[in-house]
């Protein structure tokens, strides 16, 4: 039989003022939720052999994070080990640390700060293994902080000694949040806690839906200076010893598949991430290289620095001014040896054709079209309805495996262009291709029967896009503007008298093949 009653207080000194300053700390709310997942996962770490005994060899950890947008409150509940009784004074003092600080749980601050930030009232029910008392404690922080009480009372309830359990509850939420923020939360969680995920003791939810972390592929590939040589996988274990003494463990590797969004290293503090998770990725230029490089898209890895320190919101390292000469060491590592890292990210190009994708593409050309349409001569009626714009997208399937080049010509994206030019209407048919077979970057096609009607290709597969233009989609739009303009340039000279005009296509083509896709050494 349960019973309830009040009967204890504990004290929540210092200062409840104190309590005021979290709302407005700069937080993000997966390291918020995080503070209440670490404390979860260091009481389970510090019984995990009580644990089992009670519960058998495939206990594992559960942790649930709810969040109900109906009644605007945040849950998070664990079967770990509880609050054990000599620990709740402790436990809801802000800055008290726990005794053994060598865990997730450091400061004493992280559940307090969290809630408070989240929400106006929240609360706490646990029940610790091997106790029959449970308890249960209310924090209603704007009447805290109006009444200036430094206690709270606490709720007791019996249970049996094999129960055990925490519910952390939080309603009146300054912060709700919407269907991004739920989304990023999920994929920031995976992330942060990839490595307690990937042993298989641990399991979190979010909103029921199990929190994964997908780990990407890394490049099998020669070296990009011996195409046909020896089959290398591109991960570099890492063990640097700084000047300080401080010890950096890990790996760098390269990606099968650039992700611009995602590539980037993941720095580890007692196996939780605390920078590089999700988007927030750490990119440092020294080792990535500017926004457009290929390292940016290509690098990734995990570093653990355990030597380091945390701040107290454990979402960043403290460098103690280190910084550079950690990054120092690591370029100096990852540059040297048989299989220098940075440079293959850099410098290899995969034998199958890397197209933009299908929407970026499409997206491209679409900006293109509308530009001109848009555009508007000084000599043109400005009365004059805007000019149409025809859009076509043509995306067939294709079934080349990942490591073939292409031997049949794809269209990536199309799009019919009209434009208007000192009175004069173009018409302009301007595709993206992937072709192997095809030494031209730009073919320049005239309609004979129709003289201001021309057929443009931009070969994707030409050497020199290769090698400078496989990057984010936004940074092909020049090159785009650039052909359409050499086009329409060749028909103009034509129409102005030129016997031969497509002798600039042809000799651009010619050193855009040769001497100016090579990059210097």
């Amino acid at each position: 039989m349960t019973s309830t009653g009040i009967n204890t207080s504990i004290s929540i000194r210092p200062e409840v003022g104190m309590l005021n300053l979290f709302p407005n700390m700069k937080y993000q709310p997966w390291y918020a939720l995080g503070e209440l997942v670490d404390n979860a996962i260091q009481s389970y770490i510090a019984n995990r052999d009580s644990l089992r005994d009670a519960e058998g060899a495939d206990y594992r950890l559960r942790i649930e994070i709810e969040v109900d947008r109906v009644s605007d409150t945040i849950t998070v509940r664990d079967n770990a080990a509880g609050i054990a009784s000599a620990d709740w004074q402790r436990a809801f003092r802000v800055a008290d640390p726990p005794s053994d600080n060598s865990g997730l749980s450091q400061f004493g601050v992280g559940m307090k700060a969290a809630c408070c930030w989240f929400a106006k009232r929240w609360s706490v029910r646990s029940s610790a293994l091997g106790e029959t008392e449970g308890r249960a404690v209310v924090f209603d922080v704007p009447m805290i902080v109006e009444t200036r009480d430094e206690t709270l009372e606490v709720i007791t309830e019996s249970h049996a000694a094999s129960v055990h359990f925490t519910e952390v509850r939080m309603e009146m939420l300054y912060r709700k949040p919407q269907t991004r923020t739920i989304s990023k939360i999920h994929a920031y969680l995976g992330g942060i806690y990839r490595q307690f995920l990937r042993n298989g003791d641990v399991v979190i939810t979010f909103n029921g839906d199990a929190i994964e972390y997908v780990e990407p592929a890394v490049l099998t590939a020669p070296l990009w200076s011996d195409p046909e040589g020896e089959m290398h996988t591109w991960r570099h274990e890492v063990n640097l010893r700084l000047d300080s003494g401080r010890r950096v463990l890990g790996f760098v590797g390269i990606r099968e598949k650039g992700a611009t969004a995602s590539a980037g290293l993941a720095l580890f503090y007692r196996n939780k991430v605390v920078t590089g998770a999700g988007e927030e990725t750490y990119r440092p230029r020294e080792i990535f290289g500017a926004s457009n490089d290929f390292r940016s898209q290509r690098l990734f890895g995990e570093l653990h620095m355990d030597d380091f320190n945390v701040t107290y919101t454990k979402d960043a390292l403290v460098w103690y001014d280190e910084e550079d000469d950690f990054l120092e060491a690591l370029r100096a590592e990852l540059e040297g040896g048989p299989w220098p890292v940075l440079r293959q990210a850099k410098e290899y190009r995969s034998r199958r054709v890397e197209k933009t994708p299908q929407k970026t593409a499409s997206d491209l050309l679409e900006s293109v079209a509308s530009s001109f349409a848009a555009s508007r001569g000084p000599e043109q009626d400005q009365t004059e309805p805007p000019l149409p714009t025809s859009i076509e997208v043509e995306f067939p399937k294709v079934d080349a495996l990942p490591d073939q080049p292409f031997t049949d010509e794809v269209v990536s994206a199309n799009r019919s262009m009209t434009i208007q030019r000192h009175g004069t209407t173009w018409h302009v048919d301007f595709e993206l291709t992937a072709d192997e077979a095809n030494s031209n970057w730009l073919d320049v096609r005239e309609d004979m029967s129709d003289p201001r009607a021309i057929q443009l290709k931009v070969n994707q597969a030409h050497p020199f896009m290769r090698a400078y233009c496989e990057l984010p989609g936004t940074e092909l739009e020049p090159v785009y503007r650039v052909a359409i303009a050499l086009g329409i340039g060749q028909a103009l000279a034509r129409q102005g008298g030129a016997t031969m005009p497509s002798l600039v296509v042809h000799a651009t083509n010619e050193l855009l093949r040769t001497y100016l896709s090579r990059k210097a050494v």
